[in-house]
């Protein structure tokens, strides 16, 4: 991959995406000795996608390894990482939700440089190369992460605490599989949660101040794809078409927040893991509010009028209609039921520094953040 800075749109992603029901078959054409399956408890405990899966890893030794539940933190992390160095695979598969394979991603970066600094690791771009010891395959089973496309992983250095990202290009996965079979198990909760991060991933990406006209088309069909389908796969269980339409679209904002990356909303949310709540829950919370302070400056009215249209909407006001009331029929939770931000200074300030803050279309400061949380807070 070169290595560019100029200020020039470009596109990156994953090595080879395979898409449509049964791809998870594509695991047999590993040309893998050693292969190191990383899956979520519900999935290995899934009596239909979990036989799936292995039925589908064919190779000389397979060892399948429990992720940590909630989100990755590297505390969490270290008896993954322990395991995998043991075990000492040529290849990696991450099967299960964002945090499986952003929990994944970190793993391997630990498995190819042991020594590698916390630190370090937390700087953009400054992680060494990968690879020498093994590569990557994703597969996504809740549609909304993106992190199969995502050139970052988020990691917590203790349970619950902020989220910090670990972006390098070289985390890009050289193989997905998006099969929607993989989904049947998982909670209609969870993936309308996933749905609502890939549908702010998309939203909040359009119009960020990072420019790049290519992946705004990603982002108009990413957005008109979910506002249709994500209701109609949650309304029919059964609907396998509207499963992968997901899949697909969740994958297209996935590229939208690699090289656009969304704003505000997203800002905040990164902070809210400190309270427990998860990443789509919180994405998905800040999403309205932050459009609503955005399309206060006209300009960027203006652009998100343009995505209103594209997806077949009137304006920007149709456009935050239409979301929020597919929260309201989708009967999206309020993830801060029953939580407290113990310090909301703190929170306000590392949202600051937050890449996403500097992404926004709008400038931020502290007072800008506390009216976009003080808006979700009073909205929901």
């Amino acid at each position: 991959m070169l290595s560019v800075r100029l200020p020039i749109p470009r596109f990156v992603s994953a090595g080879e995406v395979f898409s449509g029901t049964g791809s998870i078959g594509v695991l047999r054409a590993l040309p893998a000795a050693r292969v190191a399956v990383l899956a979520s408890t519900s999935l290995l405990n899934d009596p239909v996608a979990g036989d799936k899966l292995r039925a589908a890893v064919r190779a000389q030794d397979v060892r399948f390894i429990t992720a940590p539940k909630g989100e990755p933190s590297l505390e969490a992390l270290q008896p993954v990482i322990a395991e995998i160095t043991e075990f000492g695979p040529d290849w990696i598969v991450a099967a299960g939700g964002g945090s499986v394979l952003d929990g994944a991603k970190i793993a391997w970066a630990f498995y190819e440089q042991p020594d590698l600094d916390p630190e370090q690791a937390a700087r953009p771009f400054t992680l060494p190369r990968l690879r020498g010891r093994a590569r990557l395959v994703a597969v996504p089973t809740t549609s909304g992460s993106g992190s199969e496309v995502s050139s970052a992983a988020l990691f917590a250095v203790h349970p619950h605490h902020a989220k910090r990202p670990m972006v390098s290009h070289e985390l890009l996965p050289d193989v997905v599989i998006l099969d929607p079979a993989l989904t049947m198990g998982v909670p209609s909760a969870v993936r309308i949660a996933a749905g609502f991060d890939a549908l702010a991933h998309a939203v909040e990406g359009y119009a960020s101040r990072f420019d790049n006209p290519l992946v705004d088309l990603l982002a108009e069909q990413a957005t008109r794809t979910l506002l249709r389908e994500l209701p109609r796969s949650i309304a029919d269980p059964e609907d396998m078409d509207a499963r992968l339409s997901v899949m697909n679209a969740a994958m297209m904002a996935g590229w939208v927040q690699n090289l656009k990356v969304p704003g505000a909303g997203h800002a905040i949310a990164h902070q809210l893991a400190e309270l427990g709540i998860g990443h789509g829950a919180a994405t998905g919370f800040m999403l309205v509010p932050a459009l609503r302070y955005n399309c206060q400056d006209e300009t960027v009215r203006l652009k998100y009028d343009r995505l209103a249209v594209a997806v077949g909407l009137a304006d920007a006001n149709g456009l935050i209609d239409e979301i929020t009331q597919m929260r309201r029929d989708l009967a999206v939770p309020n993830p801060m039921t029953g939580k407290r931000i113990s310090d909301r200074d703190r929170l306000l300030a590392a949202a600051l520094e937050d890449v996403c803050a500097r992404a926004n279309p709008r400038l931020l400061d502290r007072r800008a953040l506390a009216e976009i949380l003080d808006d979700a807070t009073c909205a929901a």
